[in-house]
């Protein structure tokens, strides 16, 4: 009954978006939206179903491709990740109507189609039960994501970011053929199953290329090369969707592979800790300095990938040491941690696409004293902010909470695993400054340019969708004890070692966020009632916004002092010379320094490495049939030999 309600989702969430290009005009945005809001309830009816019974439902039907079925499994772990497709789906559905509607972007209702076939590829990788249907509906969503990501094609940096992002994720997507090639060696089968008994080598090579392949979705440091740019030129709802689910369906790969294995290696957990945490702070850093409003929203994506992997790694630590306590802690904080950053980073990315949306800029700091002028998407954008930098009050705080739990009380005396907290409070702490910065910029002050000067209050389907996910980010960060029935379905020994924890930062959580907000209050009001006067100009006739602190200003002590040269930004400039000096300029751009130091100079010495075989490449019909010829020669000649390489053994 719950496949039925699952497939009724599918379908319709694949279908959403074609009434828009169908119905040119307002009508069709609407039903498309309305099909895709249907679509979501009938997915979130089984997921929720699933997570309450903790059951398990498979449906299998026959394929017509060699070697493959059309095998399908809900069970908690994949309707866990089923939650933010189905939310965030809905939800930018809804926020569309005012952010791209037909009437001002050319490209809305082919974004529509992609977006419904985004959602659906996603939804269908995650219960796919057999290699083939996964890489099939893999493939699905690699490609809806390219063509969304180039929706504004007429942009040079936007079509160079959507190429990137489509080889880096068929680079992935080959790192996936071989770990599948080697789970059907092990077991025998394609299907997605525990694996049979393996040896140390093959154990440990499976584990790798899921790295590999699922890290280069998710977004794992130094895999990430890709992300930044494809979040920062995307539509902001399709940002949204992009950190908020598909970076999670990486995810998803990496713990479901790690189910396979009763007993991990320990290394394995130390190896996420490490790459998890490493990537966070690197992250951060890069954050700091960066003067794009999404891009740096995206690095904050990249951050909490870090932490979930790093969640993964404790409970991945916690089995192979038998560590019932630590096994439950790390699954539910990781878990935990899909939803809650699926929420409060969907919220970040509208919120960035409202003032996208009446400002026309992304750059921090041509902004300023937008609070004033778009209270509603101020006002949710920092609810956004405080969740995103793990303060009391919003969800962010509770996972993070849950894994420093981990670190501190139940990690085993004289394990690394205790370096891990400190670790995490550095990232969460420059989590708080890059936020600070941002909002504060954004938000406070005065207008930079025009830009901030004529900004307007977001639409009313943007505005709904926006207090929406505001409520969901507050709600469950004031009750954190309430996800413990779902969480105990995905993660055993929840209730025995988690829900404890939940229930002890309950009325602390609730107490500092009730007095901070009746604080704040009193503030606004003793501000309201206090007689306004001329202050002390500090001699200045004339004060003007651009004396205000900048971006680049707040965070400068940090992404351009402290850290290592390899994460400061590119600063460029032309120094005032003589006595009466005639020009000056100056530039701070932060760059991607994995791709732009390590990936792109490879790639550029590949390039000339291959157009050796460039002769290979004649023009010549002939020649190219005599490749097919040959290339079908020898899949004839292994068809042949390797089953009597079978009898023979």
């Amino acid at each position: 009954m719950m496949l039925a309600f699952l497939l009724v989702a599918l379908a319709l969430t694949a279908i959403s978006g074609f009434p828009a290009l169908i119905f040119r005009g307002r009508k069709g945005e609407v039903v498309s939206a309305a099909i895709a809001v249907a679509g979501a309830a009938s997915g979130l009816t089984a997921v929720v179903s699933t997570l309450r019974s903790g059951a398990s439902h498979t449906a299998t039907a026959q394929w017509q491709l060699p070697n493959a079925a059309l095998a399908l499994r809900l069970d908690p772990l994949a309707a866990a990740f089923l939650v933010p497709i189905f939310i965030l789906g809905a939800a930018a559905s809804i926020y569309a109507l005012g952010y791209w509607p037909a009437s001002e972007q050319r490209s809305a209702p082919r974004v529509r189609v992609f977006l419904g076939i985004l959602l659906a590829g996603m939804a269908a990788v995650v219960v796919a039960a057999h290699a083939i249907l996964f890489l099939f509906a893999w493939e699905t969503m690699a490609l809806a994501s390219f063509f969304l990501i180039a929706a504004d094609d007429r942009d040079g940096e936007v079509r160079e970011a959507a190429w990137i992002y489509l080889i880096a994720t068929h680079i992935g997507t080959l790192g996936l053929f071989a770990m599948f090639v080697v789970l059907r060696l092990l077991n025998g089968t394609f299907a997605l199953g525990p694996v049979a008994e393996a040896g140390a080598i093959a154990s440990t090579a499976l584990f790798l290329l899921a790295i590999f392949g699922f890290g280069l979705k998710a977004g794992i440091v130094p895999l990430h090369f890709w992300l930044p740019g494809a979040h920062a030129n995307a539509p902001s709802h399709v940002s949204a969707i992009l950190s908020g689910a598909m970076l999670k369906v990486g995810i998803y790969g990496l713990a479901r592979t790690l189910s396979w294995f009763d007993a991990p290696p320990g290394w394995w957990g130390g190896f996420l800790v490490a790459v998890g945490l490493l990537g966070a702070l690197a992250a951060m850093l890069l954050a700091i300095g960066e003067a794009d409003m999404k891009r740096a929203l995206a690095w904050s994506s990249i951050e909490n990938v870090g932490i979930i992997i790093a969640a993964l790694g404790v409970a991945t630590f916690g089995r192979a040491t038998g560590s019932a306590a630590l096994a439950a802690i790390g699954l539910a904080a990781a878990i935990l941690h899909v939803w809650n950053h699926s929420l409060f980073k969907g919220l970040l990315f509208f919120g960035a696409g409202s003032v996208l949306h009446a400002t026309g800029t992304r750059r921090v700091d041509l902004l300023g004293g937008l609070l004033q002028r778009m209270p509603v998407t101020g006002a949710t954008f920092i609810v956004g902010a405080i969740a995103a930098s793990a303060l009391p009050g919003a969800n962010g705080f509770v996972s993070e909470a849950l894994l420093y739990y981990g670190f501190f009380v139940v990690a085993p005396t004289g394990s690394m695993l205790g370096l891990g907290a400190a670790l995490l409070a550095l990232v969460g702490a420059l989590a708080v400054v890059s936020f600070v910065r941002l909002t504060g910029t954004i938000m406070l002050g005065s207008a930079r340019s025009t830009h901030a000067s004529h900004a307007h209050e977001a639409e009313p389907s943007m505005r709904f969708a926006l207090g929406f996910l505001s409520a969901l980010v507050l709600l469950a960060g004031l009750f954190p004890a309430a996800p413990v029935s779902p969480l105990s379905a995905i993660a055993p020994g929840t209730r025995e070692h988690v829900a404890p924890f939940l229930d002890v930062i309950t009325l602390p959580v609730q107490i500092t966020a009730v007095s901070s907000a009746l604080l704040l209050l009193a503030l606004v009001a003793a501000t309201k009632r206090s007689p306004r006067h001329v202050t002390w100009d500090c001699g200045y006739a004339a004060p003007t916004a651009r004396m205000q602190y900048s971006a680049r200003s707040l965070g400068e002590w940090i992404s351009e002092r402290l850290v290592p040269r390899f994460f400061r930004p590119k600063v460029r400039g032309t120094i005032p010379a003589g006595s009466f000096p005639t020009s000056a300029s100056f530039a701070v751009e932060t760059h991607e320094p994995f791709g732009e130091s390590i990936y792109k100079p490879a790639a550029a010495t590949w390039a000339r490495r291959a157009m050796r075989f460039r002769w290979l490449q004649q023009g010549h019909l002939p020649s190219y049939l005599l490749y097919i010829f040959l290339t079908l020669v020898a899949g004839i000649c292994w068809a042949v030999v390797y089953p009597l390489l079978g009898e023979l053994q």
